[in-house]
This record gives C-alpha cells, structure tokens and sequence, in this order.
C-alpha cells in the first residue's frame, strides 16, 4: 500500500484524484490547494479537454491549503504534484528534500535548467521521481510504439501527430493562458507529442517550426506545426489550442509503413484502424483504460520494487522540455534549430 497525498486540486488534479481513490494499493491520505474552496468536504468539477468531470467527496482525507502542511504530514510516502507548471521545480525540489517520493506532472518544468535542479533533488535524496507523460502509457500510442520498434509497421515512410484543443479557459485564474506561468499550448499541449516521438524515434537532430498566436500575445506558441528532420523519414506534429470553443478536443495520429498505415483519430469510428499494405482494413484491440491510469499503475510498481522507471526517466522528460524550447525558438525566428 502507497501512501500519497495530492497537490493541485484544478483539472488534472481532479482526474488524478479519482484514479488514487479507484485504486486498491493507493491510500489518499491527504489533499492541498490554495483555495479553500477546492479542499472543502464537497467540491465542484472543474471541466477540461479530455476525461469525465465529476464532484469530489474528500470528506475522507487530511484538506490543506499549505504545501508545507501537508510535507509535515508524516504517513505521506509519495507527493502527486499537479499545480501550475512554474511551481513544479520548487514543489518537486521541497517534497524530494522532505523524503518523498513525487510523481509530477507535465511538462515537467518551463525550461531544461528547471528540470535539472528536480533531476539532482531527487539524485540527493534518494527518492524517485517520475514526471506524468501520459501518452507514453494511452493504449493506442503504446500500440504504435510496439508495432514501430517491433518492425511490424516496416520502415517508416512517414509520421504525423495532430492534438488541438480549445482555449483552456477552465485553468484558475486562467494561468494557462498566461506564458511565462504555462509555456504556451507548445510546451503544455502540444509536449505530449513531443514527448512521444523522441521516445518513439529518438532525439531528432534539428526542428523546423511555424506558430502563430489566436488566444495569447508575446511568444508564437498558441499553434504550432513542426518538422521533425530525421534523415530517413518525414515526422510533423501539429498542436494548439486556438481552435473555436465549439470544436471538440482532437487528438490523434497517421503513421504511414511500408507494411501499411496505422491511424488513430478521436473523431473517427472506430477510432483505431489499420490499412494494409495487402489486405481489408484492420481493427485493433485495445484495453479501454486511459493513460492516466496506466502511468499510475507502473509508477506504483516501480516504488513498491524500489527502482526507478525505465520507461519515462527524468532526464528523458527534461528532453522533451529542451524540444520544446527548440521548437519555440524555431518558431519565433524562422530558422532551422539543431538538437
């Protein structure tokens, strides 16, 4: 049995709260947030781009509205980090020192400097650290992972990644929308891609990136397509969250082998489909549970074995952030930028 506690109570942290009470060997002992409201015995849904909104009954649990508090709670064993990405070094940092283990989530830090400070922390302490790249554990993706690396797909010919999203106006106070608190829809939204094509087909040696602005000033970071320039295949992603409140949340994928093309979209049905290169198209299988839970699964492995992660390291998160930079800069002065 892991004992946490959770920090964040906003979208994310509502949908992590649900996945520590489903658990079996997950005992949620204490909750923190800085508005007293959202740590009351009942408190109401916050909505985002993707999962179920639903009340939260923490009549159960230790409420607190100091981070310091709930360190001093002695049964906690591992803190869930959840607050706004420009408080992840520092929360991570103080939880690591306090002797707990932390799980945070992404992106991991606003800049690779950041994350190096988490990275040493934890190297200090002793304890694990383990940042929530999720769709490295969605169902779908680890599909496409496996069929890549297992050469089921052939050699790739090409791979293009779609995530776009409305404004999320639903983040308190609107921090997401503010830049220098986020990073912007390219290293909040659009990072997941990132993520998992570096860890799909390695660091890309440089990026070639167009942005522009709809919802936020100052960096073009609202939208963003880049260029991957791998040398033997063409790779493109494509984020924002610019789009009309009235468009859904899409994300998805079409990665073209020689043995066929593996396509993933939420706004088909079925959503998974596989085309032959020879054959009628196929279905794929797979398990209906979500990336969140998977990711807790494993990290919940890793600290009852003891071990740190081996499919999502710090360092590799710390990567992803530095891809993002790379893209952002990119973006904003029209050039070519190697990795």
């Amino acid at each position: 049995m892991v004992r946490t506690g959770l920090v964040g109570l906003g979208f994310m942290g509502q949908q992590h709260f649900a996945i520590h009470q489903a658990m079996d060997n997950v005992e949620l002992l204490a909750v923190c947030d800085k508005l007293p409201e959202r740590v009351a015995e009942q408190v109401e849904p916050v909505g985002g781009n993707i999962g179920e909104a639903q009340k939260l009954d923490l009549s159960g649990v230790n409420r607190y509205t100091s981070f310091d508090d709930l360190l001093q709670h002695d049964g906690i064993e591992c803190v869930d980090i959840c607050t706004p990405t420009h408080l992840h070094a520092e929360m991570t940092v103080k939880a690591l020192e306090a002797g707990k283990h932390v799980i945070c989530e992404k992106p991991m830090a606003l800049n690779p400097a950041e994350c190096q400070k988490m990275i040493d922390a934890a190297k200090a302490s002793g304890k694990l650290l383990f940042i929530a790249q999720c769709i490295r554990f969605w169902p779908e993706y680890e599909l496409l992972a496996n069929w890549v690396k297992s050469g089921h797909l052939g050699r790739i010919v090409s791979a293009k990644f779609t995530r776009l999203s409305p404004p999320p106006v639903w983040s308190e106070g609107k921090w997401l929308l503010n830049t220098a608190l986020s990073g912007g829809a390219l290293l909040d939204l659009h990072i997941h891609d990132v993520d998992f094509i570096i860890d799909c087909f390695g660091m890309p040696p440089a990026v070639s990136s167009r942005a522009a602005n709809r919802v936020t000033e100052g960096p073009r970071v609202d939208h963003t397509v880049t260029q991957y320039l791998y040398p033997d295949f063409v790779c493109v992603a494509e984020g924002g969250w610019g789009m009309p409140g009235t468009v859904p949340f899409e994300m998805g994928y079409q990665v073209l082998g020689e043995a066929g093309l593996l396509q993933f979209s939420l706004a088909t049905d079925p959503m998974l489909q596989f085309f032959p290169a020879e054959g009628d198209v196929q279905y794929p299988q797979v398990p209906a549970e979500t990336g969140y839970q998977r990711e807790f699964v494993h990290f919940l492995e890793c600290l009852e074995k003891g071990v740190a992660s081996e499919r999502v390291t710090p360092e590799s998160a710390m990567n992803s952030v530095a891809v993002c930079m790379a893209e952002t800069e990119s973006a904003n002065t029209g050039k070519v930028v190697s990795l």
